[in-house]
């Protein structure tokens, strides 16, 4: 059996490698891995249901000979199925839901290989930027336990960053996979509107901001799993502009300088911490020495009316969510079931017409052909993931019994990511700095709507330079005795 300390030096393809050249078998995998979580995850609450009986029926059925055989891998609890697990949305309604198939990118893990041990912990409805909802306990940040691991994906960040699996499945209607990776020290990609088909099984979250991937440790695994989710040709509501070099060729690519604008201060002009910037500042300089050209840059358009519609939106979802749900069980809902921020939203969505909900739709591409237009200028715009180092658990609390005012505190630590839901433009968070108080600072890069390349080959450079493996390294070593 791999070791503890084995399997976590290793990221996905290298773990893939040894089944490959029979060094280690998938059992074996599987078994460290549940060693792992089953040690750790009473401290950071990052798996919320455990799916071992039917991980060693997929090894011994036989698995794909995909690029990831053999490696253990969580699905997010969020608008994703599994079949035979639970879908709860983070959300004491849904207690009792349970998958009866795989969503599509679901079907495409398994089909490269990767063995689902588990579902993540995810705040309600995913409407938080951390992740500790009532329902399912808070997620704890492995860097510091007292700290938010970020939302919506906050127990994918946890596990991976942990050890307990080298990558997760993760979702982002408005940074969910970029903030949870930005606060843990990992790579968060949200691609391309269109690349990775999330599945429309009862609806797509938050309409077409909803973006399905993961979150990794190493660049070479992103553009590896990005070959294997994306869409390839399946039938969906909309596409990624066609990509004709396979992303895993990506990372050793001949490298070019950009030209990068560098967004210092979001739309909504909320106040960004002095260590974020002066993260920014540093990352600036480094892109310089590596040949980069780099230009301050503003983006500014109408963030009310955004706001505003995006609410309409999030609104609508929970609301579609829900009386699915009813007509389904014949269960009504009851405020006592939701967090009272949700249980605003749900209100919301319930006494909104469809010509609101048109027309928010409406001012949300609109809005989204305006990110377009500005920031066309550039190969890359860089900006912080978030505008604070990760926060004390307890500052955001879903318990606010008014959403317009909750998401206005969520916003206030996240208000670079939202944005790119609404242009559709691929954005990653990347972690390439650390706080004086050893906490994750990661930098976001974004790009025009279909290159992700250019994003995983300058991560790929950043990468190498920055060394964020070492760090990595040294957590996974802290946790080896906890």
């Amino acid at each position: 059996m791999i070791s503890e300390a084995d399997y976590t030096s290793r990221d996905a393809t290298a773990l893939a490698e040894l089944v490959r050249g029979r060094e280690v078998s998938p059992r074996e995998l599987l078994d460290t891995a549940i060693a792992r979580i089953e040690r750790l995850n009473p401290r950071f609450n990052a798996v919320v249901e455990t799916l071992y009986d039917s991980a060693r029926r997929d090894i011994a059925n036989g698995l794909p000979d995909g690029p990831f055989a053999g490696v253990p891998f969580l699905v997010k609890d969020l608008h994703t199925l599994v079949e035979g697990s639970r879908l709860s949305h983070g959300c004491r309604f849904f207690a009792n839901h349970v998958s009866s198939h795989d969503s599509s990118v679901v079907a495409k893990a398994r089909k490269a290989g990767l063995v689902i041990a588990g579902r993540t912990n995810t705040p309600e409805f995913g409407l938080n930027s951390t992740t500790e909802g009532r329902f399912l306990g808070a997620a704890r940040n492995p860097w510091n336990p007292d700290h938010t691991t970020g939302g919506s994906s906050g127990g994918s960040a946890a596990a991976v960053a942990s050890g307990m699996v080298a990558l997760s499945h993760a979702t982002d209607s408005g940074g969910s996979i970029r903030i949870p990776a930005s606060c843990c020290g990992l790579i968060g990609l949200k691609p391309t509107r269109g690349r990775v088909l999330a599945g429309l099984d009862t609806g797509e979250g938050w309409h077409d901001t909803f973006n399905a991937f993961a979150i990794t440790r190493s660049v070479r695994d992103t553009a590896r799993l990005l070959d294997c989710l994306k869409n390839s040709g399946d039938a969906a509501p909309y596409y990624a502009p066609y990509h004709d070099m396979s992303f895993s060729q990506i990372p050793d690519a001949p490298a070019r300088p950009l030209r990068i604008g560098i967004l210092e201060t979001p739309p909504n002009g909320v106040a960004v911490d002095p260590e974020v910037r002066n993260a920014l500042d540093d990352t600036r300089k480094l892109l310089e020495d590596l040949g980069h050209v780099t230009g301050t840059t503003k983006l500014a358009y109408e963030t009310r009316p955004a706001a505003e519609a995006f609410l309409k939106v999030i609104c609508s979802s929970v609301a579609s969510t829900v009386d699915h749900c009813e007509k389904q069980t014949g269960i009504a809902a009851r405020a006592e079931d939701f967090e009272a921020s949700v249980w605003s939203a749900l209100q919301i969505g319930r006494q909104m017409s469809g010509g609101e909900l048109n027309a928010a739709i409406a001012c949300i591409h609109l809005t989204g052909s305006e990110i377009l237009r500005q920031l066309a200028c550039h190969d890359v715009v860089l900006s912080p993931t978030v505008a604070k180092p990760p926060l004390p658990l307890g500052q955001l609390d879903a318990g606010e019994a008014d959403i317009k005012t909750f998401l206005a505190k969520v916003f206030a630590f996240a208000p670079f990511t939202s944005f790119y839901n609404i242009s559709g433009q691929p954005a990653i968070s990347l972690p390439v700095a650390w706080s004086p108080e050893g906490l994750p600072v990661g930098m976001q890069f974004s790009a025009s709507p279909g290159r992700e390349d250019i994003l995983i080959r300058l991560a790929a450079q950043l990468e190498a330079a920055v060394e964020w493996s070492k760090p990595q390294a040294a957590l996974m070593s802290r946790l080896a005795g906890q």
